[in-house]
């Protein structure tokens, strides 16, 4: 579909309302829906009305708000893509773009999508969407946790007793949910081998594997960069005649994966023979140890993707990084 006839759909997406702009060979249409699933309704009627009946919906990944209305899309035969919200930044910047209203913003992310022809999203399969539901579940409640553990040394007396009745509910809700995930595990064979592949890993144990499975689907990866950059954790050069020369990670990928290996990759430098040579050459090389460890994560990433490509146990003397 060439894009003098392509029907883009840009959506900029608030937790109680959704901006949309669609893009239509002679014209664009703006308007505003509920963030909900009576509200996705009207946007389909809304859609349908004005002979869009297949559209490239580009919506910036924006956590739980836009899950909702991606599955919505998807499930009603359109294509859909979820974008870094750094690479629309970059466009409007690109754009020289001046105003910043959600009508703007929904236009832009629609010129965004006509122009760039973002990758299709999909969602994950479901036993993986209840996997990274309860991952994610127990990272909200981990936050709560750490908050009421701060407050307790510094509470007054009389506060104390209520603050610890809260740590013992988000300490049992956290338990509860860890055996949860684990059942659900042990219920579906295809998670459970990959689970049992990943832990050969020495630096990965079994929460770290239980993050990776419920944030990436390996198998629809090409290759363990394309996972890498899914993670942020490639490398981005920056150079600029001879005032600057550095080398950085990208960071626009998923945090979540990021933060949760982050002390896996320091035990990997120590215990795993791969991860450890590696980081052995950078030190000499003059890297500083954020770098090695951020390089480390990269690694891990590597290895994961292919001990599960090639579905063989993790060994120091084979190239798993495929």
């Amino acid at each position: 579909m060439s894009n003098n006839s392509k029907i883009v759909l840009g959506i900029d997406v608030a937790k109680l309302k959704l901006d949309v702009a669609l893009i239509l060979p002679n014209k664009t249409l703006t308007k505003q829906f509920d963030n909900t699933s009576a509200g996705f309704k009207l946007l389909s009627k809304w859609l349908k009305s004005s002979d869009a009946f297949q559209v490239h919906a580009c919506l910036e990944s924006t956590g739980s708000y836009s899950q909702a209305v991606a599955h919505f899309l998807h499930e009603n035969g359109h294509l859909v893509s979820m974008v870094n919200p750094f690479r629309v930044k970059g466009f409007a910047k690109s754009k020289m773009q001046r105003n910043k209203t959600d009508t703007a913003d929904a236009r832009l992310i629609a010129e965004f999508g006509l122009s760039q022809n973002p990758d299709q999203w999909f969602p994950p399969a479901p036993a993986i969407a209840e996997l990274q539901a309860m991952t994610r579940r127990i990272e909200t409640l981990e936050e709560m946790l750490q908050m009421e553990r701060n407050r307790f040394d510094t509470a007054a007396e009389k506060t104390k007793p209520s603050i610890a009745r809260m740590i013992k509910i988000f300490e049992q809700e956290i338990d509860n949910l860890r055996k949860s995930i684990k059942e659900h595990i042990d219920s579906h064979p295809d998670l459970k081998e990959q689970e049992q592949l990943l832990e050969t890993i020495p630096g990965i144990g079994e929460r770290t594997a239980h993050l990776l499975l419920a944030e990436i689907e390996f198998e629809r990866y090409a290759s363990a960069r394309a996972v890498a950059a899914y993670a942020g954790v490639t490398p981005r050069k920056k150079q600029s005649g001879t005032s600057l020369n550095a080398t950085n990670l990208s960071k626009m990928g998923n945090k979540r994966i990021r933060k949760g290996l982050y002390f896996p990759a320091i035990v990997a430098t120590t215990h795993n023979r791969i991860v450890k040579e590696f980081a052995s050459r950078l030190e000499q090389n003059g890297k500083t140890p954020m770098q090695i460890v951020c390089a480390s994560i990269r690694k891990l990433l590597h290895i994961a993707f292919g001990v599960l490509k090639h579905k063989t146990p993790f060994d120091p003397t084979l190239a798993f990084s495929s």
